[in-house]
């Protein structure tokens, strides 16, 4: 069977701005979406250096892309830490995607799995999955592809289309269980939802599944998917 399709992701701009702050830090979203980087970044940082996190994680990922402002590996990481100190999940992440991509830390991926760790129990989702990546593929942990389930599950059920997938794909292979024995059924209908939300590369799973089940399950799995997207996966497998 091919190996999954896992995707990496990168750093988290802060987007939804708060109080009475709003209106500055919303003029550096409008800048940087008209590609006036220079700009987004003096509004950013006037807000950052009064103290607010948002703006403080946004300054880091100007830093971090060289956008606006030169490139700096060692600024990018300050101001990530300045946010992380007021608990903000997205700059955690950013920390935790800095040291795993090698910017900083020397890719130290137990620090990765640390931040990573701290984003997920504030509730990032986009972390929670990445936790899942490093178990599977064995980055800082012994490579544990059962252990990697529960945090692709959590994602999932937040609607992450990423974790779906290698959900899909851990129930396919059979590598969600000691056993080693594959659950088509969950495979049709986690691949299902994951093509539900975009994520194309699910649909060889989905075919490959579907294979395997008879009309009566096959309708089964689409029903169970339905429920699970009506429900929002208040009502799932």
């Amino acid at each position: 069977m091919m190996k999954p399709s896992i995707i990496l992701l990168t750093a988290i701009l802060t987007i939804t701005p708060l109080g009475v702050l709003a209106k500055p830090f919303t003029a550096g979203l409008s800048a940087l979406g008209r590609e006036h980087a220079p700009t987004a970044f003096r509004a950013w940082m006037k807000l950052a250096e009064a103290g607010e996190a948002e703006a403080q994680n946004n300054v880091a990922f100007l830093y971090e892309r060289g956008l606006g402002v030169k490139q700096d590996y060692e600024l990018a990481e300050e101001w990530y830490e300045k946010a992380a100190a007021q608990q903000l999940p997205e700059a955690y992440h950013n920390l935790a995607m800095l040291t795993y991509q090698g910017h900083i830390n020397a890719k130290n991926y137990k620090k990765s799995i640390e931040w990573f760790t701290a984003a997920s129990e504030l509730g990032l989702t986009t972390s929670t999955y990445m936790l899942g990546v490093m178990y599977y593929q064995g980055q800082g942990v012994f490579k544990n592809a059962r252990k990697s389930l529960p945090y692709f599950e959590d994602a999932a059920r937040q609607g992450d289309p990423r974790a779906q997938y290698m959900l899909s794909y851990l129930f396919q292979s059979g590598e969600s269980n000691e056993a080693k024995e594959s659950d088509f059924f969950k495979a049709y209908v986690w691949s299902s939802i994951a093509l539900a939300g975009g994520f194309d590369k699910a649909s060889s799973i989905r075919t490959a599944a579907g294979l395997e089940l008879d009309d009566a399950q096959e309708d089964e799995a689409t029903t169970v998917m339905k429920n699970c997207l009506e429900t929002e996966f208040a009502t799932c497998l």
